[in-house]
């Protein structure tokens, strides 16, 4: 496992030797993912249902670059066709910025930068790194990884413990080929630190910013606020504050592995959902070039209070709001096929029990069973 998260980190850093010349160097990546949904009762798992195998949701194909513009400046840069079961697959620019070195151990970015929420940020779309198809979709549910601004990361070493602070300050606008409602992160500031000693590897993170969202469901519900005695500014998600904390562990002993994440997001002043936490907990086991795993994750979001004219207005807060929980169990097994390609097997079984917009505010059980098979490389 440790090898193969070196092979990323170089990827992701492009340090693959030179495609063209000295100066333009070039690197990829690809998964090809078929799925099907085995029980298909309330589909929680977009994009997968059981008329047919889907071919397009979790594959993907990228190209990254780098270019040495001398004196320790370099320019980098990612673009990634991603399958979509709606619309194929949709062409972007994952991120494109400048670095510079500060010093021995610090490095500069300015751009469009990876923004480093989770433990896997750094190289989340480079499926060759890490042993799910996907990883754990409650506890990875951000619909972005990037911010238009800057970064700084610094490494050092505390006696033996090696340790990195990477700081991202900017904002986030969603597109129409992101996401169909506007979303927009304001005066985004994201602090991560991660530590490794030894077979332990640790990190946290926290992140705030001005909230901006938009949708039919938070238009309707804001209408119909004021028949409550709501104003509508405490409906509407526009410059609200935004809270995200997540810390994460992860300990190899022998051909064991344990990883573990957990998060918490909150919206206040809004009908976003008050509170959202999510988590996993897993195993791995290597054998030669293969490796078994099991993941148990969990979620839950509580809906804003609102306690006006007897509480007429909750459940249209618990239904905009997602009120409920949801969890799910992955078990899947690895294959390496050389050293820069893998197979892969896993099945999810998935729970939710939340409220949606269709149901009044009363929580509406859906459970999904999503057998998925992956060929991933690197190039």
């Amino acid at each position: 496992m440790r090898n193969r998260i070196l092979w990323a980190l170089a990827f992701c850093m492009f340090a693959a030797p030179p495609f063209a010349t000295a100066e333009l160097q070039f690197n990829g990546f690809a998964s090809i993912v078929n799925g099907i949904d085995l029980e298909d009762d309330g589909n929680p798992v977009e994009g997968y249902n059981s008329d047919t195998v889907n071919n397009l949701q979790d594959s993907k194909v990228a190209l990254q670059w780098t270019a040495d513009l001398d004196k320790g400046m370099r320019f980098v840069g990612q673009i990634m066709a991603k399958g979509s079961g709606d619309d194929g697959y949709l062409l972007k620019y994952d991120w494109a910025y400048f670095d510079f070195n500060i010093g021995d151990s610090g490095k500069l970015k300015v751009g469009k930068v990876r923004t480093p929420l989770y433990k896997y940020s750094d190289y989340l779309d480079v499926g060759f790194a890490y042993h799910w198809i996907t990883p754990p979709q409650i506890m990875y549910s951000g619909s972005f990884n990037n911010a238009d601004g800057a970064g700084y990361q610094f490494n050092f070493e505390t006696g033996a413990l090696e340790q990195s602070v990477n700081i991202v300050i900017g904002r986030y606008q969603s597109n129409d080929i992101e996401r169909v409602t506007p979303f927009d992160l304001r005066n985004f500031i994201t602090l991560n630190w991660s530590a490794t000693m030894g077979d332990h590897e640790f990190n946290a993170v926290y992140a705030q910013a001005d909230v901006y969202f938009d949708s039919a469901g938070v238009t309707a519900a804001a209408a119909g606020a004021g028949a409550a005695g709501i104003p509508a500014a405490d409906v509407i998600v526009a410059g609200d504050l935004g809270q995200f904390v997540g810390m994460g562990y992860k300990g190899t002993f022998g051909d064991m592995a344990v990883i573990t994440e957990y998060k918490i997001v909150t919206v206040q002043d809004s009908i976003i959902a008050e509170e959202e936490t999510g988590g996993y907990v897993g195993a791995t086991y290597n054998m030669g070039d293969y490796t078994y795993h099991i993941t148990y994750e969990f979620g839950s979001t509580k809906a804003q209070t609102y306690s006006q004219a007897g509480g007429a207005f909750q459940p249209t807060a618990d239904s905009v709001g997602g009120e409920g929980d949801a969890s799910a169990i992955i078990i899947g097994a690895r294959k390496d096929i050389g050293v820069s390609s893998a197979f892969k097997a896993e099945i999810t079984s998935q729970t939710n029990d939340q409220a949606t917009l269709t149901s009044a505010g009363a929580k509406v059980e859906r459970t999904a069973l999503i057998l998925k098979v992956a060929l991933e490389t690197m190039f």
